[in-house]
């Protein structure tokens, strides 16, 4: 598929997506974070004590969608730049930036992930949650790395793609708030390795195991057990990993 035909696919995707009305929640609770929001996060293991104090940062996100994110990077204190395939989320995500007061703190830009309309070294951090999977790493690396200041940091969570029978579940089976596919595709060992071989410092942590089923059975709470069963499995069985649900990429330049 082209890169063209590619952008299509998202963005009709993503738009249709988006047109739904604002939620409710769109007002951030007064002590609502970033710091907060990663800890209470399945997917975001480690995320916020390698990002450390975002105050007066210059904070990109990948692929902000309806700009929850967003808002709470701003919230922590970051100076946020984001950006987003999908012009109707831009506007959603936009118009959340408004209700919650963060409109001199969030920067929103419709664009693609493969050529950034940023100048070099524009950002102290990088974060993007289940985005590099919809790009093409061949023509997106390139431009990650390039408008990372030196001494930054990015970090990434992704959906990992090699465990047929998640792959199967994704492509054919219903659960509990399924986006529809597009022309996504989980990454596997070459294409995390090729993100992150430009920078100085790379490393990643396989997550999910066993414990992809709070997201399959819709659980609003850890299935903590999972969880510790999935720590020892990973550590002792470390072939296990490839099968796991999501990836955590850290990165420094």
């Amino acid at each position: 598929m082209s890169l063209e035909t590619k952008y299509q696919v998202e963005q009709a995707k993503w738009d249709a997506l988006a047109v739904q009305q604002l939620p409710a929640s769109s007002i951030l609770l007064p002590e609502a974070c970033f710091h907060d929001y990663a800890r209470r996060s399945a997917t975001l293991i480690g995320v916020a004590d390698f990002l450390g104090d975002l105050h007066g940062k210059q904070v990109l996100e990948y692929g902000c969608g309806l700009g929850e994110v967003s808002a709470l990077l701003a919230r922590s204190g970051a100076q946020v730049t984001a950006f987003d395939l999908s012009p109707a989320s831009v506007r959603v995500a936009r118009k959340r930036a408004m209700l919650n007061d963060l409109e001199a703190r969030v920067r929103l830009t419709v664009s693609a992930g493969e050529n950034l309309p940023y100048a070099d070294e524009s950002f102290d951090v990088i974060f993007g949650k289940a985005i590099l999977h919809h790009l093409d790493v061949r023509h997106g690396w390139a431009d990650l790395y390039r408008v990372l200041r030196t001494g930054g940091k990015a970090v990434f969570a992704e959906p990992m793609g090699m465990n047929p029978v998640l792959n199967f579940v994704r492509a054919s089976v219903p659960y509990v708030q399924k986006n529809p596919r597009g022309a996504d595709r989980p990454l596997n060992y070459d294409e995390i390795h090729a993100w992150g071989k430009p920078f100085r410092v790379f490393h990643y942590h396989e997550i999910q195991l066993l414990s992809m089923l709070e997201r399959g059975l819709g659980f609003g709470k850890p299935l903590v057990l999972l969880r510790r069963v999935d720590s020892v499995l990973l550590k002792r069985m470390p072939f296990l990993r490839r099968y796991c649900r999501y990836v955590v990429m850290f990165m420094e330049k």
